[in-house]
């Protein structure tokens, strides 16, 4: 308890320190996409500048229309920042650099705030004498496709190939991009080395990009990202299925493990396991298919689909599940599914990769981890959750949430993102 107040004292006065001068000092964040467009990122974009706009002069530049902008923070659309392809993104970056009205920007900030791909921007922001802060939500500067499969260590030698790989399961048109642009990573490289933080959110994903680029070594903050207020606010409130219900929100992703899942229903369906699955977001007409027959030859299983909700209905799809699924296969710095599930007390069942481990250390959902691309594990996870009580899965769901609101406490996050952009 003492601890608590000490770090809440502490950190209000740091704001009171930082916003005792004259001035505030000005933050210019450089976004393509803000909340509530786009995905884990930029909610974690969104949840940072709502922290450093009580110390800070906020200004954002985005490519988005309609964003969510905190309150007191000052909002300007760039249309050259809608691009959502890397190379048409940064060409449009180096001509927004030669626009005097983004140099007057520049010019009027002290920090510059990277927070997604507009690193042309460094090089010019720092020839202006800028501090700039880049934060890194994937592994952008090691990697074409932005994800690094699971584990790490059996991948490391082949990362180009994977990128490829991965593009071209996309179509012709992905895999030859890839195949002419596989060099864009040591570009990013270039720009990101002449940042003057580099903030990682999870040690995993730190320890793969110091071994990668070892130059940012001592450049590199690890900063959990904030979480949402409305689920810290929230509370856990299950109305949980009679039925063992899973909850699952990848899509039709390769790398989300949708193939994974398919072949762990499979298993469950082979073995009689009576359970429920509820699939949010996009999936293909041969997913839906796919989905669908297996529903039709299994009966003991119930498959619906979802589809794209809006955030508050996926809380309640959270509400009513047992557990959620995450089958990911890639080193997911750190997966704001796992940690949204937790906060709501529904179990995460995730594979062994990025901060999973991390998040759901010494819990009840480290014993459910299992080995990344492995149905099998999956299926036996899924049967163990579905053999739990009512009760069981209420006290494990609190604990979970308990568990979570501790390791991510608010003020310690706060107090480390002021100091980085102080310093």
């Amino acid at each position: 308890m003492r601890a608590t107040v000490f770090k809440r004292v502490a950190s209000e006065h740091l704001l009171n320190v930082i916003g005792s001068w004259t001035m505030r000092p000005k933050v210019l964040v450089l976004s393509e996409l803000f909340w509530p467009e786009g995905g884990g990122a930029e909610l974690a974009t969104y949840l940072v500048t709502n922290v450093l706009r009580r110390a800070f002069e906020v200004t954002v530049v985005t490519g988005s229309k309609n964003p969510a902008v905190p309150r007191g923070v000052k909002y300007v659309y760039e249309p050259l920042l809608a691009r959502r392809e890397k190379l048409f993104l940064w060409l449009n970056v180096l001509k927004l650099i030669k626009a005097e009205r983004f140099r007057k920007l520049i010019c009027r900030a002290d920090i510059v705030y990277i927070p997604r791909l507009s690193f042309p921007v460094i090089p010019y922001a720092k020839e202006m004498g800028k501090t700039v802060v880049v934060h890194l939500h994937d592994y952008i500067p090691v990697s074409y496709s932005a994800a690094i499969l699971a584990p790490y260590e059996e991948h490391i030698h082949r990362v180009t190939r994977d990128d490829l790989a991965l593009e071209c399961r996309k179509g012709v048109n992905y895999c030859l991009g890839s195949s002419l642009l596989w060099w864009l990573p040591k570009l990013a490289r270039k720009w990101i080395t002449q940042a003057d933080k580099v903030v990682c959110v999870s040690k995993r994903q730190a320890r793969i990009i110091m071994d990668l680029i070892p130059e940012l070594e001592d450049k590199i903050e690890v900063i959990y990202n904030p979480l949402p207020p409305e689920l810290v606010n929230r509370g856990v409130h299950k109305s949980l299925e009679v039925i063992p219900t899973f909850l699952y929100i990848g899509g039709d992703s390769y790398v989300k493990g949708f193939h994974i899942l398919l072949q762990a229903l499979r298993k469950l369906g082979k073995r009689g396991v009576r359970a429920k699955l509820i699939l949010a977001s996009s999936y293909s007409y041969e997913s839906f298919k796919a989905l669908k027959e297996l529903g039709e030859r299994f009966r003991n299983l119930e498959i619906r689909v979802a589809g794209r909700v809006k955030y508050e209905e996926l809380l309640n799809l959270y509400n009513r599940a047992w557990a959620l699924i995450f089958p990911s296969l890639w080193e997911e710095p750190l997966p704001y599914a796992v940690i949204e599930s937790m906060l709501v007390g529904s179990i995460p069942i995730a594979s062994r990769v990025g901060g999973v481990p991390e998040v759901v250390e010494g819990t009840y959902a480290k014993s459910l981890m299992f080995t990344p691309g492995d149905f099998e594990e999956v299926a036996e996870r899924l049967e163990r959750v579905s053999h739990l009580s009512r009760d069981q899965l209420i006290n494990i769901g609190l604990e979970l949430r308990e568990f979570v609101l501790k390791k991510f406490n608010g003020d310690t996050i706060e107090q480390h993102l002021l100091k980085i952009f102080s310093k």
